[in-house]
């Protein structure tokens, strides 16, 4: 009996011993302060899209330019990135991706030309970048800056107005041309895109210049549009050009050329509304058909003395296809002179994409 209590001292010590390594084979767990188990064995795996510089600052550059830059990203999570679209804000500015599929420590590049022809001044663009990052599935880079117009336009654009078919006048109008070349600036050369718009020009004492726009013989009803183009003795912008408009009116005028919806998501119903100026009292529209069959037409007429107008209101409907929107607008009249006036119908449905 004497041994019985070196026998239970012998089982507690190794009813110890098992528990101790038993104990330190168990996995280790992660507990936050508030208690939790936060075992990292159990976390998702995730990729996370990371710029160095997400804003590129071009500086100054001459009207004309292209501006290029290469945006450098990393992929700095723990599973696979993938880049979904790159998306400009503006058809002036073109982004190519080095590769869609980034691995967990690799590397991407994407190059940005931005065209500055048609801006002046200080100007910002976007891209969007979208990706399976969870965090930020819509990352927005851009590129600014000042564009420089080493020959400038006053004012900007050449606008003939609007102007009877029936009026044999002649149309004139006068701009002036300025370089930052002062006195050395000389234009060579001037074309117009339309035979029926002639230039002349005068030549300042300061390098200056004007000219006059004149139109002539065009009596075709409708918008009208085109170019004047410049040649110079600059190293900076040896080529220039201006545009010019106006509108020849019949009995009805109408100054879109067509109807556009834009970018439209399937599934949604969009109105257009389209105003028509009737130029003679006795003008009306007879009737109106629309084609295809997701597009419907009305038509509300206000014939008052003073300003008889219509006010057409177009609808795309909800079961529009995914695709093109190629349709057509056709008005009949009892005028003489525009007796079917037809304007175009154009967008783009698309399908949605919840990721942006």
């Amino acid at each position: 009996m004497r041994t019985l209590p070196i026998t239970i001292s012998v089982c507690v010590m190794s009813i110890m011993i098992l528990l101790f390594f038993n104990t330190e084979s168990l996995p280790a767990q992660n507990v936050s302060d508030d208690g939790k188990n936060t075992d990292s064995s159990t976390s998702v795996k995730k990729p996370e899209i990371f710029f160095e510089t997400p804003d590129f600052d071009f500086g100054k550059a001459y009207k004309g330019d292209k501006v290029e830059h290469v945006y450098k990203f990393v992929n700095r999570g723990s599973a696979t990135l993938e880049i979904k679209k790159v998306k400009p804000s503006c058809g002036c500015t073109a982004a190519v991706l080095s590769n869609k599929t980034v691995l967990p420590g690799e590397a991407g590049e994407i190059k940005a030309t931005f065209n500055t022809g048609s801006y002046g001044g200080k100007v910002k663009k976007t891209i969007s970048v979208l990706s399976n990052d969870p965090n930020t599935p819509n990352h927005k880079l851009s590129i600014s800056g000042e564009v420089i117009e080493e020959i400038s336009f006053k004012p900007k654009n050449i606008n003939f107005g609007n102007f009877r078919a029936d009026n044999q006048s002649d149309k004139t109008v006068k701009f002036s041309v300025k370089s930052q070349s002062g006195p050395d600036f000389k234009i060579d050369k001037i074309t117009s895109s339309k035979s029926f718009v002639e230039t002349a020009t005068i030549e300042d004492q300061n390098g200056e210049y004007t000219i006059t726009a004149t139109l002539k013989d065009h009596h075709k009803i409708g918008r009208f549009s085109g170019k004047i183009f410049l040649e110079t003795n600059s190293t900076k912008q040896p080529k220039a050009s201006i545009i010019f408009y106006g509108v020849v009116e019949g009995d009805i005028t109408i100054n879109q050329r067509r109807i556009y919806y834009g970018t439209v998501p399937e599934g949604r119903e969009v109105t257009k509304k389209l105003f028509v100026k009737i130029n003679e009292s006795h003008i009306k529209i007879l009737s109106s058909k629309i084609s295809p069959d997701y597009l419907s037409v009305s038509i509300d007429e206000r014939y008052e003395q003073q300003n008889p107008h219509c006010l057409i209101e177009t609808k795309l409907h909800k079961d529009a296809p995914i695709g093109k929107i190629n349709g057509l607008l056709k008005l009949t009249t009892n005028s003489e002179e525009q007796p079917v006036i037809s304007i175009p119908i154009t967008g783009d449905v698309h399908k949605v994409d919840k990721s942006e």
